[in-house]
């Protein structure tokens, strides 16, 4: 499953109003931009998001973001609204089971362009991907109880729900309970990979 992803060529979704694809350290300003505009939005239910982020921390978060590519440990995409330009949200598969075939599939929209079914599609095609090019079986998407914006995400994208797990993840320190949610390949009418 240790397989070599050229991550210049992932473009893995692209119509006349979106791409969904890897940003490059020189796009650095781009990812602040909408992190900043939304910080506010995303803060109150993810961690690595606070008031204060910075231009620093985006490409911190880009430089990473390739390196964890090139070792097969997570995979990050940008939404990006193709007649403007701007990041418009961003979705990753990350934490990684080789073992299990299963990793984590979580997403965020910019603030005034949710609603809009931009985390749905960025979703599924992040999916497809991981089915389709990475070897992995099962995805899961871990909402906080209360946000009913990720949860309603993981339902159209085609996720089932599969539990109410307490203490599931750990918000600034304290222990919260979460929505787990599971996409398989037949989720998306895709087939099961062979074993390589």
């Amino acid at each position: 499953m240790n397989r070599h992803i050229d991550r210049e060529r992932q473009i893995i979704y692209c119509d006349r109003n979106y791409e969904v694809r890897p940003l490059g350290l020189r796009e650095a300003a781009a990812l602040y931009d909408a992190v900043h505009q939304s910080a506010r939005a995303i803060s109150e239910w993810e961690a690595w998001c606070s008031l204060d982020y910075s231009p620093a921390d985006a490409k911190q978060f880009l430089q990473r973001s390739i390196e964890h590519w090139n070792m097969g440990a997570a995979y990050d995409f940008n939404v990006i609204e193709r007649p403007t330009g701007l990041v418009v949200g961003s979705v990753a598969i990350n934490q990684i089971s080789q073992l299990n075939q299963l990793a984590n599939l979580g997403y965020w929209v910019r603030e005034g362009r949710t609603g809009r079914g931009i985390a749905v599609l960025a979703a599924r095609a992040a999916a497809a991907f991981a089915f389709g090019k990475t070897g992995l079986t099962r995805l899961e998407i871990v909402a906080q109880a209360g946000n009913l914006r990720s949860q309603r995400v993981a339902e159209k994208t085609g996720a089932t729900l599969e539990c109410l797990a307490r203490n599931r993840l750990v918000f600034h320190g304290e222990p919260r309970d979460a929505k787990v949610f599971s996409l398989v390949p037949s989720d998306l009418g895709l087939s099961v990979p062979a074993a390589a």
